[in-house]
C-alpha cells in the first residue's frame, strides 16, 4: 500500500510518500495561512500533486483534537484554525481517496510503540516542539479517550502562578516549556531576534541561555513524573524539535533522576526522529485495518 502522509504543525506541514512502509519522498512547506478547509487542502495537495497518482490512501496527523466534525485547536496561538476545521472531508472530496486523521502526538505514539517490538505495554510519546503534545498506549492499545483528548499533557498546569496559556488556563506546561515559550523568554532576556537553534548553540558558554533551556527541561521532567504517577508507565518516548535538540533529553533525565524513585521512568529518544508524527500518519490505515483500539 502506498500512503500519502501529511503532518500538520503550528509552523510547518511535512509531506511524505510511503511505499510498502518506506519513506521514498519527503518535503515540507510553511503551514498555510488560510481560513477554509478547502483552501488549506488545495495548498497542501498542490505541494505534492505528483505523488497523488501513486497513493492508495491519505493519512493525516495534526495538532489539536480530531473528531468526526473536524479539527479543534486547544491553543489557537499554536494552530489558528476555525473550529471545527473539516479538513478530512476536504481532502477526501478533492482526491477521492480514503483519508484517516488523528492527533499528531497520538499518531506518533502508535508508531513509536510499534518500534519497541513488544518490550513494553504502557508508554507515552511526548513531543516538545512549537507546542507540547502527548500520546498514550495503555495495555498495548492506543488510548485516545472519550473525546479524543487523551494525551494533551502540555495543557496540564505545572505552575498556577505561571504564564497564561493560549488554551485559557494559567501555568500550563506548554506555556512554560514549549519551543514557543523558550523563544519568547529568550527574546525577552537575551536578544529580540534570537531563534531556538542559536539558543542551544550558545548554551554551553552562556549561563542565561542554559538557564532558559534548563527551565524547560525541568518542566518536562515534571510532566514525565506526573505521567508515571498517574499511569505507572514503563517508558516515555521524547520527540519534537526541542525534545530532540542536542543535550535536551539528557537535561530532562537529570531532572527526573532527582525525583523520588516511584516517580522515575525510562526516557528514550523517538526512533522516528523528527518524522515520528509523519510516520505515525502513514500507519493509521494499517492500525484501523488491524482493528486496534481507538
Amino acid at each position: 500500500m502506498n500512503v500519502l502522509a501529511i503532518d500538520i504543525g503550528g509552523t510547518k506541514v511535512a509531506l511524505g510518500l510511503l511505499q510498502a512502509g518506506v519513506l521514498t519522498e519527503r518535503k515540507q512547506i510553511p503551514t498555510p495561512a488560510v481560513t477554509t478547509a478547502d483552501a488549506f487542502a488545495d495548498e497542501i495537495l498542490q505541494a505534492c500533486r505528483p505523488w497523488l497518482v501513486q497513493a492508495d490512501c491519505i493519512g493525516v496527523s495534526t495538532t489539536g483534537v480530531v473528531t468526526e466534525a473536524g479539527i479543534t485547536a486547544i491553543n489557537p496561538v499554536t494552530l489558528a484554525f476555525p473550529a471545527p476545521f473539516p479538513l478530512q472531508a476536504a481532502l477526501q472530496s478533492q482526491t477521492q481517496l480514503p483519508v484517516s486523521m488523528l492527533n499528531d502526538a497520538q499518531a506518533a505514539a502508535w508508531y513509536e510503540y510499534q518500534r519497541l517490538d513488544g518490550k513494553y505495554r504502557n508508554m507515552a510519546y511526548l513531543t516538545v516542539s512549537t507546542g507540547i503534545g502527548g500520546g498514550l498506549v495503555i495495555d498495548g492499545k492506543l488510548h485516545t479517550g472519550a473525546q479524543n483528548f487523551a494525551g494533551h499533557i502540555g495543557h496540564t498546569v505545572i505552575d498556577r502562578f505561571g504564564p497564561l496559556c493560549g488554551c485559557g488556563q494559567t501555568g500550563c506546561a506548554e506555556a512554560t516549556a514549549s519551543g514557543t515559550a523558550i523563544q519568547t523568554l529568550a527574546r525577552k532576556l537575551i536578544s529580540s531576534s534570537i531563534r531556538n537553534p542559536e539558543l542551544f548553540d550558545m548554551a554551553p558558554e552562556h549561563a542565561q541561555a542554559e538557564a532558559i533551556i534548563q527551565n524547560s527541561a525541568q518542566a518536562v521532567a515534571t510532566l514525565c513524573a506526573n505521567l508515571k504517577a498517574t499511569l505507572d508507565l514503563e517508558v516515555i518516548v521524547l520527540g519534537g524539535g526541542i525534545g530532540l535538540a542536542a543535550g535536551y533529553l539528557e537535561r530532562v533525565k537529570q531532572h527526573l533522576a532527582a525525583k523520588p524513585p516511584f516517580f522515575q521512568v525510562e526516557l528514550v529518544a523517538a526512533q522516528g526522529d523528527h518524522d515520528a508524527c509523519l510516520l505515525g500518519a502513514a500507519c493509521l490505515h494499517t492500525r484501523l485495518a488491524s482493528g486496534a483500539s481507538q
